[in-house]
């Protein structure tokens, strides 16, 4: 896992540091790779392993299985659907299969998106070099077509997203913000007046999750005469690609000390924090408080401490084929399943609507469960056309029953061309819920001057 922490102004100087230090150097460019010809190779494999899940041998059984399990990912898109396979003990070792790829899948989705890519290139193919590599929607629309020209150098070595895109920007004249319910970062022009300077908030990078120090402040603590309080507000933020649902946080896993190493009392030692994210969201502020002896204020404290970050993680497509007939199918990816209720179509005069009910049903409840209802409507849902042309949702979702451990959801899809003959539907699930720890470091604040 990557982990980082500085203040912008030292930024660039580390990150040189960090590379050179690399022996291994792997390159990468913008220009899209040559078609492979392993995932032919892989079907055959797969086939006949999955041959093999019916043999009469055990051992042969066992060692298909675990072959499976071992190709990883991209043979999820390669197993038959469970209706598709008559022998009962072959369908119970797919899902056997398909559970275990999807949980380890789920897993190494929350570490940090590594970029690789050397020389000089044009913003525009920067970009979408970062986009391709990490699964994270990036946005230049806003950029005029000279900044998207503009050519700079990159040397980046299994660099984290957050990274690469902070160090992006500070060599060009644009600056970002994360769009939450598009699961976009969108890129902008920087107004001159937002120019980079030294007081900039440091900055930590730990996994996928980029933490800044944005504010220090102190005032004197009411009831005492000689103890000041020390207010520290962070934001942390998460790869768009991510669906973060909650963050927690104890007090004293949190500690600030001065520049002789002495250790700076938490307010409230015994505190513990939950904090939602909310629909959409992509970042956070929170903050912390210790308690500064009056006069013996130091010029800057260092924090270390421990977080946690509850997550959807490893989104995976459920699909449904031929609508007319799916009504009431059941399809599972992982720790959820989802049904196709029924679909409903309306004929408009220029257009028509399509609307999709389905029902959601995870294995696990309480906490993480529940923060599943601040970002339920924001799940990607689409339909498709047999020629393959997708149609995303254009109208609304809305909430159409809940009980304990399931949900059901209503999407309705508007204004979809009258011609048109979608008959595919595509939900984008998160299949795991997983707490995510975060290391917070910061090795150098500086505290505002004592009035």
């Amino acid at each position: 896992m990557y982990r980082s922490c500085m203040t912008n102004s030292l930024m660039s100087g580390l990150c040189l540091l960090a590379v050179l230090s690399l022996t291994t150097v792997t390159r990468s460019a913008p220009p899209e790779s040559p078609a492979s010809e392993q995932p032919a190779t892989n079907r055959k494999q797969v086939e006949e392993l999955i041959r093999q899940l019916d043999d009469n041998q055990r051992m042969v059984r066992q060692r298909a299985e675990l072959a499976l399990v071992e190709l990883g990912k991209p043979v999820l898109n390669l197993l038959p659907a469970p209706e598709l396979v008559s022998s009962p003990s072959v369908r119970e070792a797919l899902q056997r299969i398909r559970l275990q790829i999807e949980k380890q899948a789920a897993r190494e989705s929350i570490k940090a998106s590594l970029v690789n890519l050397e020389g000089h290139y044009s913003l525009q193919q920067i970009l979408q070099a970062i986009m391709k590599q990490t699964d994270n929607q990036l946005d230049w629309t806003r950029l005029s077509e000279s900044q998207l020209k503009q050519q700079i150098d990159v040397r980046f070595i299994a660099t984290s997203f957050w990274q690469a895109v902070d160090e992006v920007t500070n060599k060009v004249p644009v600056t970002y913000q994360i769009n939450g319910p598009r699961d976009q970062i969108h890129f902008e022009p920087r107004a001159s007046s937002e120019s980079k300077t030294a007081s900039d908030p440091a900055v930590c990078y730990d996994g996928p999750f980029r933490i800044t120090a944005e504010r220090l402040q102190t005032r004197p603590l009411t009831g005492s005469e000689n103890q000041d309080l020390l207010r520290i507000t962070f934001r942390i933020q998460v790869e768009p690609r991510l669906r973060p649902l909650f963050l927690s946080y104890a007090a004293r896993r949190l500690q600030a000390a001065g520049t002789t190493g002495t250790r700076l009392p938490p307010f409230n030692p015994g505190a513990k924090y939950e904090l939602p994210l909310g629909e959409g969201g992509k970042n956070l502020n929170f903050t912390m408080q210790w308690i500064l002896e009056r006069g013996q204020h130091p010029q800057a404290v260092r924090v270390h401490g421990n977080l946690e970050m509850e997550l959807a993680a490893e989104t995976l497509p459920i699909t449904f084929r031929d609508l007319s007939s799916s009504q009431g199918a059941v399809r599972r990816r992982g720790n959820v399943s989802v049904e196709l209720v029924d679909v409903e179509r309306k004929q408009l005069p220029d257009s028509q609507d399509l609307n999709v009910r389905i029902a959601l049903s995870y294995d696990y409840g309480g906490p993480a469960f529940e923060s599943h209802r601040t970002w339920i409507y924001h799940n990607r849902a689409y339909l498709e056309d047999a020629q393959g042309k997708k149609f995303w949702l254009e109208g609304s979702s809305q909430t159409t029953l809940e009980s304990t451990g399931k949900i059901g959801v209503l999407y309705r899809f508007t204004g979809l061309p009258a011609t048109a003959h979608p008959d595919q539907f595509t939900y984008l699930a998160p299949t795991l819920i997983t707490a995510a720890p975060i290391e917070l470091r910061f090795e150098k604040l500086e505290l505002p001057p004592q009035k």
